[in-house]
């Protein structure tokens, strides 16, 4: 007969041991990862890695479910709702985790009330480039030329308040310039008006976006917006490097899932995704892309988000964006 200090800690491990086991038989239900954002682009590139990564490790189906716009709040959004049983996860970025709280008035989910943390999955370095006519190879260069025509020269972005919006709002604070900002729907656009100099002067911009065109000569690359060098661009100098000591704007994506998943389950989710991102398969596959691994555990990811956010809230604040929706 079993004691009731036993019989509690049976019933809370069943959850996990049949989660297991279903995995290990072949569940017919799929393990489902959202990604907010639609296919192609590096958000769904580091989706689709970290799916594969999981399904070799879980020996099961594990899908990739793309729920694009409004800054990731539809993903979010769809997660709240789903059963909390390990089996949907959301691969979440910088706005769903840390900008979309200070953005929306009426936010329908909370990071830390609403998220139950698995782990970091990966880090996407942000590229400073400028277009060559420009006629500046350097950080400092280029804060020379903004200071003596304040307000003249123009940086584009994937939209208002985006993490590559918000490294702009950053360089002007720390750098003393007055860089317009001139938001699109996309970075695709956005791209294409500055390779092909119909008015952008310079994008802050996930480097793999932007690498072929650093590549060809069409574009410089002045300095990466993390606190190291990016493997795809090692000559590149960091904005610390560059003169902006402790310049960071990092866009990084972290694994979530519903708040009352039980610990023991986000704990072997995490030891899974550790393991398969750990593979240098999967770590080539990441860097192909221009994507950086950096798993972690739960408690490290809650306690990153919960640092980032009063990070961005300030910047969000100097910016002056506020969108609608979010309720």
């Amino acid at each position: 007969m079993l004691d009731r200090r036993t019989a509690i800690a049976a019933s809370l491990a069943a959850p996990l041991v049949l989660a297991t086991r279903a995995r290990a038989q072949g569940s017919r239900r799929p393990l489902v990862i959202i990604v907010g954002a639609p296919p192609g682009g590096t958000a769904d590139g580091v989706g689709r890695v970290l799916a594969e990564a999981m399904r070799g490790e879980l020996g099961g189906t594990v899908v990739v479910e793309n729920r694009g716009g409004g800054s990731g709040l539809e993903a979010a959004e769809r997660l709240v709702r789903a059963e909390p049983d390990g089996q949907t996860l959301l691969m979440a970025n910088t706005s769903v985790l840390a900008i979309n709280p200070s953005l929306y008035p009426r936010l329908t989910y909370d990071p830390l009330r609403d998220f139950g943390f698995v782990g970091k999955v990966a880090t996407v370095p942000i590229v400073l480039a400028v277009r060559r006519e420009l006629g500046v190879n350097s950080v400092q260069e280029l804060i020379a030329l903004a200071k003596s025509r304040p307000g003249t020269l123009n940086f584009g972005s994937a939209g208002t308040a985006t993490a590559m919006h918000l490294a702009g709002v950053l360089f002007n604070q720390m750098a003393g310039t007055e860089i317009t900002h001139v938001p699109f729907r996309g970075s695709a656009p956005a791209v294409t008006n500055l390779i092909g100099g119909q008015g952008l002067d310079m994008m802050f911009e996930p480097a793999a976006t932007l690498l072929q065109y650093i590549a060809n000569g069409t574009l410089v690359a002045l300095a990466v917006a993390d606190g190291q060098r990016a493997a795809a661009l090692p000559d590149v100098p960091t904005m610390s490097e560059a003169g902006l000591t402790g310049y960071v704007a990092t866009q990084y994506f972290g694994l979530v899932a519903p708040a009352a998943t039980p610990a023991a389950t986000l704990n072997q989710l995490s030891e899974t995704m550790a393991r398969g991102l750990g593979s240098p398969a999967t770590r080539d596959r990441l860097k192909s892309i221009g994507a950086e691994p950096a798993a972690s555990s739960p408690a490290a990811l809650r306690q990153f988000v919960a640092e980032e956010i009063p990070h961005w809230r300030e910047l969000v604040r100097i910016s002056g964006a506020k969108l609608d929706g979010g309720g």
